[in-house]
């Protein structure tokens, strides 16, 4: 039905994450068996400490085998939208659109995920329509802090469907690369039924600041800096490396990427031409040991605090090639994550014990946002003038605001809906009605790895619980305990064996096993399973802790 002939039947968007979070984005529309995928992100977690790498989408929808995909389409570079798509590739093959930006970064990813098939990139461009099963995608051009990202005009069996991806509306963007207001306000002319618009910064009045205003800021840093000049922000912030980078050939400065996702993400620059500087003009860091501070430029990963980016590094003075010294200056180019905080905290204090100068978000303009402020959210209203709407990409607080504005911008109340993960809108020609819930969730990743959640509940049960090992060694002859049962305790009471509640647990083991009367062998499920049982009863019952319990059994 890509020619636009509208149905009665409904057009089913299930929000697969994204909505109710910052990152997860995931969305599917799906009409007459046949769906398109729109982005594919992780999230990073609140819980470090637990040693979890991201999250990833729960994919469990597509296993239902209800949908055939015809296309997998990503609205822009950050891992936000990107990241998760090695894990969606392994449930449903499909084509992948992007812009040529994105589908490089895309490609990187996927090889770090250790997706070794192949897949059927196909590039989008704005303006240019494109068929995907019975939908028509019609990419728009927008601003946002990576390039070319996109807005994707959809038109379905039920009328046109817009989602704005991330955005902000920049009248200055650094590569030319402009929001197209004019495209969106004919499609307005022509009949929006339902907007889904970013919902990020919708508790930042105003609007948001171009990109290119970081030029002077970054240009009035490197002209009082005497020693060396690190910028950290996200590798994908092209626009951001790119002026960093004209302001140190301004100073006769050389660049040296540090850092293995900064230094691929400035040669993926310079092959797609986001990044037109000349041979030797970027170095090594062996070479950079050769040049004198005040001729040298870094390029730092790790803005974030990330215990194994090469700023951290730095700061720790751990790496092997790079230490700082008073005179150098290092800018914090990125906003402080939620829940970040405190290591980006203990990072920029690092910073300053090695000498350097901190210069980050708080106390100087470093930092502009790539996601659009209240007037601009009231501006694509307003272009677009929708039937419906639904706030996507943003905390629950995001959501209810953007939905409220939405509301002071005309659109009837009625027809605005607060959508949250495994939600679904049923889209028909006449307006829009909530669906059944859909299969969503999250699943922790740790490296390249699938991540268990029985892992991760390991983890959580070692932070608050604590863990007691049981050691027991019995006679590969009679099958009777000769020693033991000795305990070790961690994080949960006196570990020596000597406490009350070591000696009480020691004994109650012991008295449970004289119990059971029966001759054992070290593989014995039985001995083991009572072991778990009678420590993790008891201790439940004395100090209301129930920890790992990890049974040693063996023979001599």
């Amino acid at each position: 039905m890509a020619d636009g002939t509208l149905t009665t039947a409904p057009v089913r968007i299930s929000i697969l994450g994204g909505l109710g979070e910052i990152g997860l984005n995931l969305m599917a529309l799906e009409y007459g068996g046949r769906a398109i995928v729109i982005d594919c992100g992780v999230m990073f977690p609140d819980e470090p400490a637990l040693g979890m790498g991201v999250f990833v989408p729960d994919l469990a929808w597509f296993d239902r085998g209800t949908a055939a995909i015809d296309a997998i389409i990503l609205t822009h570079a950050h891992e936000d939208h990107i990241g998760a798509l090695p894990h969606l590739l392994r449930r449903a093959r499909a084509p992948v659109y992007g812009t040529q930006v994105t589908l490089a970064f895309a490609r990187r990813r996927l090889a770090e995920g250790q997706f070794g098939d192949p897949v059927d990139f196909r590039e989008l461009v704005p303006r240019r329509p494109f068929d995907a099963g019975p939908f028509t995608i019609e990419p728009i051009s927008v601003t946002h802090s990576t390039p070319e990202s996109v807005a994707l005009a959809i038109r379905t069996p039920a009328g046109i469907v817009i989602h704005s991806g991330d955005f902000k509306i920049d009248d200055s963007p650094v590569d030319g690369w402009k929001f197209d207001r004019e495209r969106l306000g004919q499609l307005g002319d022509e009949g929006v039924g339902l907007l889904m618009s970013d919902s990020t910064n919708v508790e930042r009045t105003g609007r948001t600041g171009s990109e290119s205003s970081l030029g002077p800021v970054l240009h009035d840093l490197a002209a009082r800096t005497h020693g060396r000049f690190f910028l950290s922000a996200f590798s994908s912030h092209l626009h951001r490396i790119r002026q960093v980078v004209e302001v140190s050939r301004k100073f006769g400065r050389f660049v040296v990427p540090l850092g293995r996702r900064m230094a691929e993400s400035v040669r993926l620059g310079r092959e797609i031409g986001q990044l037109q500087f000349g041979p030797g003009f970027f170095i090594e860091p062996e070479e950079a040991e050769f040049i004198e501070p005040r001729r040298l430029t870094y390029l730092a990963s790790g803005s974030q605090g990330e215990p194994l980016s090469a700023l951290t590094k730095v700061a720790a003075d751990a790496h092997p090639r790079v230490h700082l010294q008073p005179g150098d200056v290092v800018v914090l180019s990125s906003r402080f994550i939620p829940g970040n905080e405190r290591t980006i905290n203990r990072l920029v204090n690092r910073l300053y014990k090695r000498g350097a100068e901190v210069v980050y978000d708080a106390v100087a303009p470093v930092h502009v946002s790539g996601h659009a402020s209240r007037d601009e959210l009231s501006e694509l209203i307003a272009l677009t003038r929708p039937r419906c709407f639904v706030p996507i990409h943003g905390e629950y607080r995001h959501l209810r605001r953007h939905f409220e504005l939405a509301i002071a911008a005309g659109v009837a109340e009625r027809n605005c809906f607060l959508l949250e993960d495994g939600d679904s809108l049923l889209v028909t020609a006449d307006g829009a009605r909530r669906g059944n819930s859909v299969p969503a969730g999250r699943v922790a990743i740790e490296g390249v790895d699938a991540g268990d959640p029985a892992v991760v509940g390991e983890r959580r049960m070692l932070a608050s619980e604590g863990t007691v090992t049981a050691i027991i060694v019995l006679s590969a002859k009679s099958g009777k305990i000769v020693a033991g049962p000795d305990l070790v305790s961690r994080g949960l009471v006196s570990g020596d064996g000597g406490s009350v509640h070591m000696r009480g647990a020691r004994e109650e083991l012991a008295r449970r096993l004289r119990a059971m009367g029966t001759r054992f062998g070290a593989n014995d499920p039985r001995v083991k399973e009572e072991i778990v049982r009678s420590l993790r009863h008891y201790f439940s019952d004395e100090i209301g802790k129930r920890p790992l319990v990890i049974p040693y059994v063996t023979e001599i």
